[in-house]
């Protein structure tokens, strides 16, 4: 493998690292408090720029790339749906005893349309880079040879 292919296939893997961690950055901000969010950001960056950094071909790695996104983009809703129990629990804690029960009622609509919303992207927009990440990581030109005897 050339160097500047290499260089390059590193940077492709970034772009796409960047993808993933934006499509995945509600489940880290769920989980995380404070600095913790970085280190978590850590790991998809170097996962993603591994796998397609070291594919064979550009288009392989293209293809790497795609599905990884479209994995985290699958894991749209489940994210949004942490991250809005994180904000539902925060805001019925603040919550005075007398308003408990409305802070309750908007925080479950609020992070149920939240959670539908991130469901129909994250499914469409999964699922269009996920077909794109198959078609270029396992397509490629098929030849059918025919022997007559």
């Amino acid at each position: 493998m050339s160097v500047f292919r290499m260089v390059f296939q590193s940077i492709v893997g970034l772009l796409f690292a960047g993808l993933a961690i934006m499509a995945l950055s509600p489940l880290m901000a769920g989980f995380a408090d404070g600095q913790g969010a970085v280190w978590l950001m850590l790991l998809p960056l170097a996962a993603v720029t591994l796998l397609v950094g070291l594919a064979p071909t550009l288009r392989q790695a293209f293809g790497r790339g795609c599905l990884c996104v479209g994995g985290a983009n699958f894991l749209l809703p489940i994210s949004t749906m942490i991250l809005s129990s994180a904000g539902f629990v925060e805001t019925v804690n603040a919550a005075d005893s007398a308003d408990t029960a409305v802070a309750a009622a908007g925080g479950a609509l609020a992070g149920g349309m939240m959670t539908g919303l991130a469901g129909v992207v994250g499914f469409f927009l999964g699922g269009f880079l996920l077909l794109l990440g198959l078609v270029l990581s396992l397509g490629g030109r098929r030849e059918v040879l025919v022997f007559r005897g």
